[in-house]
């Protein structure tokens, strides 16, 4: 029974690298459901996110996941011999992707691997140390034709008969440039991943990529020089960077370091690194609160100013409305005088008619 780190990428993208390039994050959400059919029934505590190439390989207990449109990247140890072909089920079929592609690597064996999976079938598989091969499924793809020319050999492997014509890490890279279009290197393309304990632990803390980073165990050889050099040509990397593109202190690709002591200062680096984060954070907090408090007290000064407007208004408008106490106090209006019409002229009259006695006496006359 061996052990290993596997990195597995379900691929539903012609162009994996265009999505790191544009700076898309990582959707922690998918990782969460993702961890739910894989560990239904335990507390699965955040590590944060950070970036895959400039970190250490997942720990025991640990994985990392990284999903992005059209792709999703998942890290974990896994307890089995590096033999890709025998990779468990439940890691091909975890994403619907029609390509699924896995590098690993058994520090204690010193055994690579890769494989690729189209539509659910084998298409290339190959696991091998530097002096012996372990599995070789399906026809050579052209970009490993070079290392079995011999055109990159192993060096200090002259006194070996065994020893492959390459490096096996060598050919694990150029697979991961082949397939992916870039190499997980510290000066490269950064892929943003969110990091998760499910060993149960209930503490949550910030992760901080440290440690060694065991994805290979062989250091930078004239293979990855030469593609190095070959970036550099393309304005990928900076040309100062050719004599050690690999020379960052976290690389999933870089051999485990053998001193302690770098280690150990590396560790106190790290724990100074998160204490001055958390406190940052609490600064930041703290700052966000008083901000918000500020802001509500404001805006209570500003309601009240508004309710006295009011309040002042309204008295003025009663102090210079007409005086109510000559109303009648049953609330009824009087109604207003109307002019009586002036008397109608009486129309004169005709004069009386005479008498008859005066017309008597004129007649006697």
């Amino acid at each position: 029974m061996g052990h290993h780190v596997a990195t597995f990428w379900y691929l539903n993208t012609d162009d994996p690298s265009a999505l790191f390039r544009s700076g898309i994050p990582s959707d922690p959400g998918f990782a969460r459901r993702l961890l739910s059919r894989l560990f239904p029934k335990v507390t699965v505590a955040s590590l944060g996110t950070f970036p895959l190439n400039r970190s250490a390989s997942a720990g025991k207990g640990e994985i990392y996941i990284g999903s992005f449109p059209g792709l999703t990247v998942v890290q974990t140890p896994i307890d089995a011999r590096v033999k890709p072909s025998e990779t468990d089920q439940v890691w091909l079929k975890l994403v619907e992707a029609p390509t699924v592609l896995a590098f690993s690597y058994d520090p204690d064996s010193g055994v690579s691997g890769f494989a690729r999976w189209e539509s659910g079938k084998l298409v290339r598989s190959f696991a091998a140390a530097d002096d012996r091969i372990v599995e070789d499924e399906g026809m050579p793809l052209p970009f490993e034709r070079p290392y079995w020319a011999g055109e990159f050999p192993l060096e200090g492997a002259e006194n070996n008969p065994l020893a492959l014509p390459f490096s096996t890490s060598a050919l694990l890279h150029a697979a991961h440039r082949d397939w992916l279009g870039f190499d997980l290197e510290p000066g490269g393309i950064d892929v943003p991943v969110d990091g998760f304990a499910t060993d149960g632990r209930r503490e949550v803390r910030q992760h901080t990529p440290s440690g060694p980073a065991g994805h290979l165990a062989a250091g930078p050889g004239r293979a990855e020089r030469h593609a190095a050099a070959m970036r550099a040509a393309r304005g990928d990397i900076h040309p100062d960077d050719l004599d050690d593109p690999f020379s960052s202190a976290y690389d999933d690709y870089e051999p485990i370091p053998s001193s302690t002591g770098t280690s150990a200062v590396r560790g106190l680096r790290n724990f100074a690194g998160g204490l001055a984060s958390r406190a940052g954070d609490a600064v930041r907090r703290t700052s966000e609160s008083l901000r918000d408090r500020a802001k509500a007290r404001a805006e209570a000064r500003k309601s009240e100013d508004r309710r006295l407007r009011e309040l002042e208004r309204e008295r003025l408008a009663a102090a210079s409305a007409p005086d109510a106490s000559a109303a009648p106090r049953d609330g009824s209006v009087e109604p207003e005088p109307v002019a009586s019409p002036e008397p109608a002229a009486s129309p004169e009259l005709p004069d009386a008619p005479d008498t008859p006695d005066a017309t008597k006496d004129t007649a006697k006359e």
